[in-house]
């Protein structure tokens, strides 16, 4: 019975090391991504990466695997290729889910007095006052601080 019970906690253990190892990794595995996004959108890389490491979880969310979305964006779930109900959008790849995002931040009206601008504090302030989470102050220090610890 001990055996067993050993064997169940290093596999709890081991399973949990992956999900954390997964997320450690989350900026070096995607920031390629965010940079050449930034330089077509103007958006910084940090933003761009940490607002996804903070919505999906490291890429580790049930959206992040099941519907490659990785920023929290609602829409329509493709339920007949992927299975599973949300209310959050389906994205055939990280890539579209990355572009989504960045698309969706060029939509708003105050984008375009924030090309090139570099505060990565005010854009977060400038998305989140745009009903992209729902406390917007929170939700903003919070991603401030993974950019802070993370990215930089």
């Amino acid at each position: 019975m001990k055996k067993y019970n050993f064997f169940n906690l290093l596999f709890l253990f081991l399973l949990i090391s992956q999900n954390c190892f997964s997320q450690n990794n989350y900026f070096k595995d995607y920031k390629k991504l965010g940079d050449s996004l930034s330089l077509v959108y103007k958006i910084p890389s940090c933003v761009i990466l940490s607002v996804a490491y903070i919505e999906s979880g490291g890429g580790t969310s049930t959206n992040a695997r099941k519907l490659n979305n990785h920023f929290g964006i609602v829409g329509n779930c493709q339920y007949q290729i992927t299975k599973h109900k949300s209310k959050y959008r389906y994205f055939p790849s990280i890539k579209s889910s990355y572009i989504g995002f960045c698309e969706l931040v060029k939509s708003k009206s105050f984008y375009s007095s924030m090309i090139n601008n570099t505060d990565e504090a005010l854009w977060l302030k400038k998305i989140a006052a745009t009903g992209y989470a729902a406390d917007a102050n929170k939700w903003s220090n919070t991603v401030y601080n993974i950019i802070k610890s993370k990215c930089k």
